[in-house]
């Protein structure tokens, strides 16, 4: 193939030889054929070949050309003559200088670039990439200052050709894509770079986050042609990946004959890919590429140059809906420049990673990252995962301080190679904030502020006149800021740290005013041990939530209130019975209310004991204090309301038995009664007296006892009979 293509060569470069002058419009025909083909080494020959003769060598075409094939073939010095030849031209153009800054910073020729740069803005002072390399002309010492908190590691997959585009795959795995000759396709040679057309490989994941025995993967996935960036969705077991417009054997070219890329999707079933279907917004007319996925599936990122481009290639996005995808949409010019913006990788929903030659950078395609949510610019990762080459691909593990790039820098095993990166966090982190009042947002001075580190252990300052605090705490991937201050509501707020750097600022800690508190603690009935991890609501009077909490292991609770509110206080934990009690601050003097719970178990046989419910000498009536005790029990039967229960009544070993057990018999009916009363369904209640048969201690018949032992024996109680 080499040999014909040189022979077909030859006689065009001897044909041209013999031509006159009016045939370089042929040369710049054939090289255009060649340029179009992606064979840049025979296109640069035919321009350099038109540039050789003195009466062309000024010709802008052919030396901005000539410039394009020498960059794509790494060829930076010779491209950088052509382009200082185009930029001594009056009318040289906007594009062609950009080109020279590029090929500057490729060679790492920062400053030759950043005087492109003012000489950009001399000519177009709003130009967006000339003005942010002019604000920060020392860019390139900025971009390397945290160069020691990377490890950078070649991947032992890599190969003697190209090796790039890692995403993770199913458990322990993940898939690249490489050049390296195996599987479907591999005897034919792209022409662009002679290597073989791209495979996807599958690799494992070591211990250590290093990648190991790579494997060619089938013709499930693989074709003739390239295939690429990859994306797996456990959630519904979908693999997205890029690949050239074929699909079961058919080629789906532009008008222009070229076949250009998509995205293509599958469902993995026992290891192979089923259904593949092309992506519904892939088009024969220009790329769409490089699918990254939310955690859901319900969102994927791309890259693409279809129309609506802010540049050349931008990112997208598009949303499931059910089982289909709606429009794309711009990511917009917060991610997208004139420049290129690829290869996507979406971390934890929240993080964008992606390449560019857009944005501010050390040269050729630069890695960054966004925080979405945020609104801030796109940040470079910095060197050295940044270089002046081409560095892409960026993929992380959920701790985003390991993962994988890709890179064409010198020093590696082929042409684009896949590393290996650990990030080594900082010790500490410096985090500066404001304490403020939640109504008036006026600050709050001498508020205490505390940080909880991962031992217990704190660490704690105060806020300043102004509300301000500055606090240095161990580094951890997010860190709760607590605060507060007497009078009112514990307030906390919290930031997730980047391990890439060490200054942060915290959003604002809210404090709210407290007019009335509610405290007291959650309890276990059968012993009043806490009643760690139940839940304790606060509602209002109609019932609607306000808030709620899970109590500790001390078992408190607190809650603030506002004045002439009533409100609902429900306690709560699985298998134990729903509680709920009423607290007012309607006329309240008492800035604290104090409600206990003691909570009992949901099951048919538990023994609850009423306390405080007392009757006169000798009769069952219902006093006014015993009913505020038996509406606490007829609160319990509204909150539960299958519940049946028998409730019964107990005397002590003094006096007659047949008296005893005849008097706590209509004591027990009594109280049963009043229930009733209360809107109670009779059938949910059995009435006893017991008399002195169950004793709770030693106090029997002519045992001499304190009065405090007889009185532990005098009780009212409930049993659940069902649920």
């Amino acid at each position: 193939m080499k040999r014909i293509l040189y022979n077909v060569m030859l006689v065009i470069a001897l044909a041209f030889c013999a031509m006159p002058m009016a045939a370089q419009k042929a040369k710049l025909k054939v090289a255009a054929g060649f340029y179009e083909a992606f064979d840049f080494r025979s296109a640069s020959d035919i321009y350099n070949d038109i540039l050789s003769s003195p009466k062309y060598a000024n010709d802008t075409t052919a030396l901005r050309l000539a410039a394009d094939c020498e960059v794509k073939l790494g060829s930076y010095e010779k491209a950088e003559n052509h382009l200082k030849q185009l930029a001594g031209f009056p009318n040289v153009s906007l594009t062609d200088l950009h080109a020279l800054a590029d090929i500057y910073k490729l060679q790492g020729k920062y400053r030759e670039a950043v005087d492109v740069y003012d000489r950009i803005v001399m000519i177009n002072a709003n130009d967006p990439i000339a003005s942010r390399y002019i604000a920060m002309p020392d860019f390139a010492n900025r971009l390397k200052k945290d160069s020691t908190m990377f490890t950078i590691t070649n991947s032992e997959v890599n190969s003697p050709t190209s090796d790039f585009a890692v995403g993770f795959y199913t458990s322990g795995k993940v898939i690249f894509s490489s050049s390296r000759g195996l599987g479907i396709g591999a005897s034919r040679s792209y022409v662009w770079n002679n290597q073989p057309y791209l495979n996807n490989y599958e690799a494992t994941i070591a211990k250590d986050s290093s990648l190991v025995s790579p494997n060619v993967m089938g013709d499930d996935i693989n074709t003739r042609f390239h295939e690429g960036t990859v994306s797996y969705s456990p959630s519904d077991n979908m693999l997205y990946f890029t690949r050239n417009n074929v699909l079961k054997g058919s080629l789906k070219k532009s008008k222009e004959g070229k076949l250009l890329l998509g995205i293509y999707m599958g469902k993995v079933e026992n290891g192979e890919l089923e259904n593949l279907t092309p992506f519904p917004y892939n088009n024969k007319e220009y790329t769409i590429q490089h699918p990254t996925l939310s955690s859901n599936g319900k969102r994927i990122y791309f890259a693409s140059n279809m129309p609506g481009t802010l540049g050349g290639m931008d990112i997208f996005y598009c949303e499931r809906n059910g089982d289909a995808w709606r429009e794309p949409v711009n990511m917009g010019a917060l991610i997208n420049t004139k420049g290129d913006e690829v290869f996507p990788f979406i971390s934890n929903d929240t993080t964008l990673y992606f390449a560019s030659n857009g944005h501010l950078g050390l040269g050729g395609l630069d890695q960054y990252y966004i925080k979405l949510q945020d609104g801030a610019l796109p940040e470079n990762l910095g060197y050295p995962v940044n270089s002046r080459y081409d560095d892409f691909g960026t993929v992380l593990f959920k701790d985003e301080i390991a993962g994988y790039f890709c890179s064409n820098r010198p020093g590696g095993k082929g042409d684009d190679d896949i590393y290996e990166f650990r990030i080594s966090p900082p010790d500490s982190i410096n985090i500066k904030g404001s304490v403020v009042d939640m109504a008036s947002l006026k600050p709050i001075p001498n508020a205490l502020v505390t940080i909880t580190n991962d031992d217990s252990s704190v660490v704690q300052t105060f806020t300043d006149k102004d509300g301000y605090y500055t606090i240095t705490a161990p580094y951890k991937p997010v860190v709760k800021i607590d605060g507060e201050k007497k009078d009112y509501e514990h307030g906390s707020t919290e930031i997730t740290t980047n391990p890439r750097l060490t200054d942060f600022v915290a959003p604002p800690i809210m404090l709210k005013k407290i007019d009335f508190l509610a405290i007291g603690k959650v309890l276990y009935d059968i012993d009043g041990s806490p009643a760690a991890g139940a839940t304790i609501r606060l509602r209002d009077e109609k019932g609607n939530q306000l808030d709620s909490l899970i109590v500790g292991a001390e078992g408190t609770y607190k809650f603030a209130l506002e004045e002439n509110k009533k409100y609902i206080l429900e306690a709560y934990k699985d298998e134990y019975v729903l509680l709920t009690k009423d607290a007012s601050t309607v006329n309240a003097t008492n800035k604290v209310i104090t409600t206990d719970f003691r909570l009992f178990k949901l099951e048919k046989g538990t023994v609850v004991r009423l306390d405080n419910i007392y009757y006169d000498y000798g009769k069952s009536d219902i006093r006014s204090d015993a009913a505020i005790e038996l509406n606490k029990l007829v609160r319990i039967l509204q909150d539960n309301p299958t519940m049946k229960i028998e409730l019964s009544s107990h005397s002590d070993a003094r006096g007659g038995d047949a008296y005893n057990l005849k008097l706590s018999d209509a004591r027990a009916k009594s109280a049963v009664k009043y229930i009733i009363s209360q809107g109670i369904d009779a059938l949910r209640l059995v009435g006893k007296g017991y008399g002195e048969t169950q004793l709770l201690n030693r106090c029997v018949n002519d045992v001499k006892c304190s009065d405090e032992e007889h009185q532990f024996n005098r009780r009212t109680e409930f049993k659940i009979l069902e649920i």
